[in-house]
């Protein structure tokens, strides 16, 4: 369904994108940026739904050695960038240099779905702080003050924050991914804190 759904969802971005060309008015200036954001919700949506179904028929078996530390060096930047709306602070606290076996594009993916998750679900002002130890990645967070639902937080559609721009996707990837790998997710509460923590 997903795969079918691509076509038309093209189309449809394209004749929103010829819309915005056009002189239009105040109002339909904001109905034409409102369909707009609405489609690329749908893409977003639908890429997420893709990216499951690949890996539920094993598409990513290719494994690499994967430096998780030379990722956060590369990609730093890119998401200090993505905070800043929220001014956010990002800390870094690598005790170890930390190698895994894997594939590339879904340890990727796991990577930057873990750093999106901490800067949508944090709050003004907050903090991130990203540890590597022992063969764990951690990921701790300011954001809501109550822990969140543990028991489903990582179930698809699962949403925190139901009026979120997010498609209850993210964390399910995430869980799948570490599932095929062989690798451990774990969610923690503690001192107003949120920790996501990825053993390998």
């Amino acid at each position: 369904a997903a795969h079918e759904l691509q076509t038309p969802l093209a189309l449809f971005q394209t004749k929103i994108d010829i819309l915005q060309q056009l002189e239009l008015n105040e109002e339909q200036s904001t109905l034409v940026g409102s369909l707009n954001k609405d489609v690329s919700r749908l893409n977003r949506l639908n890429k997420n739904l893709l990216l499951l179904s690949k890996i539920d028929n094993e598409s990513y078996l290719e494994k690499n050695t994967i430096s998780l530390n030379e990722y956060f060096e590369k990609h730093l930047d890119f998401f200090t960038e993505q905070a800043k709306a929220k001014n956010l602070t990002i800390q870094t606290d690598f005790k170890d240099t930390l190698n895994v076996q894997g594939n590339a594009a879904l340890a990727e993916v796991l990577l930057n779905n873990l750093f999106l998750n901490a800067i949508r679900h944090n709050k003004k002002n907050g903090i991130i702080e990203i540890q590597i130890e022992n063969n764990t990645l951690r990921f701790t967070n300011t954001g809501q003050e109550t822990a969140l639902a543990a028991e489903n937080i990582f179930n698809r559609f699962s949403k925190v924050n139901p009026s979120s721009q997010g498609n209850g996707l993210g964390l399910a990837i995430i869980k799948k991914i570490c599932e095929i790998n062989h690798w451990e997710i774990h969610y923690f509460f503690n001192d107003n804190l949120h920790i996501f923590e990825v053993k390998f």
